[in-house]
């Protein structure tokens, strides 16, 4: 055994509260993306087992939207004895979902009220504007609807890290849109479901990783020191 004076700097309170949090941080980070991925994988064989690949692109019922919660699960599973798990399990379960609803609703419509029946030569840049429609009220609506259930507290560096993260989103939005559609061509008839598979993993999956960081981040910032 070595002289307590020979082990080292002890941890103060602070010092092993910031490392307990750090550790979270990682945590979260890490099963969010596994939720990504998890996602990702029921999202392709749900498309591939829909009789009619255009009853996919439905607004409010198709299948990337009720699978929404599956992005959660493995951190909600991983995280269950952590304090706050209930509102954790009301925000993926039921927050994220809704927030998912609404922006691929504005996503839909803004694509329905742009769209033409003749070749359009901007149909890129259409694209790329549903696409950042989609990403940016999704984006606003995850990470803001984590102030109302205190998830994370809402001061100057949370506005900040919440508008960089929107910004993130709606640039991602827009790219995995646009690209997904150049890429595949996923809405030429005659329409096939494995071209939608690429294409809707090319909308979620960059998103949802970098939700997964920014969620990460704000819980983080949620976990202050007592007193």
């Amino acid at each position: 055994m070595l002289p307590d004076g020979d082990r080292g700097p002890a941890l103060t309170g602070t010092d092993a509260h910031a490392r307990r949090r750090n550790v979270r941080f990682r945590h979260a980070f890490v099963w969010l993306l596994v939720g990504a991925v998890v996602y990702a994988v029921a999202l392709a064989f749900a498309i591939l087992l829909y009789p009619d690949p255009k009853d996919i692109l439905a607004p409010v019922i198709g299948p990337s939207l009720y699978l929404t919660p599956l992005f959660g699960l493995p951190y909600l599973f991983t995280s269950a004895r952590q304090r706050g798990w209930f509102t954790r399990l009301i925000y993926f379960g039921a927050a994220l979902p809704l927030a998912h609803v609404a922006a691929n609703y504005l996503a839909w419509r803004h694509a329905v009220l742009s769209f033409s029946l003749e070749p359009d030569p901007q149909a890129y840049v259409r694209d790329l504007g549903a696409g950042a429609v989609g990403g940016c009220a999704g984006g606003a609506l995850a990470l803001m609807l984590l102030v109302p259930l205190r998830l994370t507290p809402l001061g100057t560096g949370t506005r900040a890290i919440i508008l960089l993260g929107i910004s993130a989103l709606t640039l991602l939005g827009a790219l995995g849109m646009a690209q997904g559609l150049l890429f595949t061509n996923a809405l030429d008839y005659p329409l096939k479901s494995a071209r939608f598979v690429f294409w809707f993993e090319c909308v979620h999956l960059p998103w949802q990783a970098c939700l997964a960081f920014f969620l990460a981040w704000l819980m983080w910032l949620g976990r202050r020191p007592a007193g």
